[in-house]
């Protein structure tokens, strides 16, 4: 209980926002291919707790570009509300997307996205202005359950969700099914669309935070929920952050809740 008390308390401390730093980066991925990227750094002394975020399902870039979503993409719109309050980030393009060499639907191969994330995960461990001991990742929709795999392969110190599935993208709807077979084929479609991520929820030995909005339409609330349960069902330490009238993109300039953003960067450099 007094664990418990002590994880949750520390999901409430407040930080001074602070400027920030950013640095286009190359980094080794999980096949020896390079990836593009760019580095958020907090102003300030270092070592910083730092995280990765891994983009969610499709061909997108490093910033996360979504119609109506914030300027400059979403991820960088992360990056940026993590950075003022403390918390250095790390996205890049995927395999075979934007500055990221690589086939050109290297973005379906989720064994290679899974070992290209713990590669970041392990690289950033390494920089000096990271704190290696604060090192981890925040992964959206399925880059959510690529977070929670790879964090267990990098051995990441914690590990966030937002807008995370509880369940094969394949049960999401056969529309899923029917597009990635078509761009991907049978075995990107089989490897994509089986995983479930309550298993890896379950796995994962390092604290873990799971973040969704309540009006998300593509990947139920309910799913949040589920990904909690298995959780405390394996006996994993969790704390769950619902996000009242969020939608898949999570916490939106235009509609993010005030300790939305101090709490996830409260988990972060806990």
């Amino acid at each position: 209980m007094r664990r418990a008390l002590a994880f949750l308390f520390l999901l409430l401390i407040p930080v001074t926002a602070v400027a920030a730093t950013e640095r286009d980066v190359t980094l080794p991925g999980g096949s020896g291919l390079p990836l593009s990227g760019t580095l958020a750094i907090p102003d300030g002394p270092g070592p910083h707790p730092a995280a990765v975020i891994v983009s969610g399902f499709g061909p997108g870039t490093r910033n996360g570009f979504i119609i109506g979503g914030p300027r400059g993409g979403l991820y960088a719109y992360w990056a940026r509300a993590l950075a003022e309050r403390g918390v250095m980030t790390l996205r890049y393009d995927k395999r075979g997307i934007g500055d990221s060499p690589g086939a050109a639907l290297g973005w379906l191969d989720l064994p290679g996205l899974t070992a290209d994330a713990a590669a970041a995960m392990r690289w950033l461990s390494t920089r000096p202005e990271a704190d290696p001991r604060r090192t981890g990742s925040i992964g959206h929709s399925q880059g959510g359950d690529i977070a929670l795999r790879a964090g267990r392969t990098a051995r990441a110190d914690r590990v966030v969700t937002m807008a995370a599935p509880a369940r094969p993208l394949g049960t999401l709807g056969p529309g899923v099914r029917r597009v990635i077979t078509a761009v991907g084929g049978e075995r990107a479609a089989r490897e994509t669309l089986t995983r479930d991520p309550r298993r890896d929820a379950a796995r994962l030995p390092a604290p873990l935070l799971v973040v969704h909005g309540t009006r998300d339409r593509t990947v139920p609330f309910a799913d949040g929920r589920a990904l909690v349960a298995a959780r405390r069902a394996a006996g994993r330490p969790v704390a769950f952050l619902p996000v009242p009238g969020g939608d898949h993109a999570v916490p939106r300039r235009d509609r993010t809740p005030g300790p939305t953003w101090a709490r996830i960067a409260a988990f972060l450099r806990a």
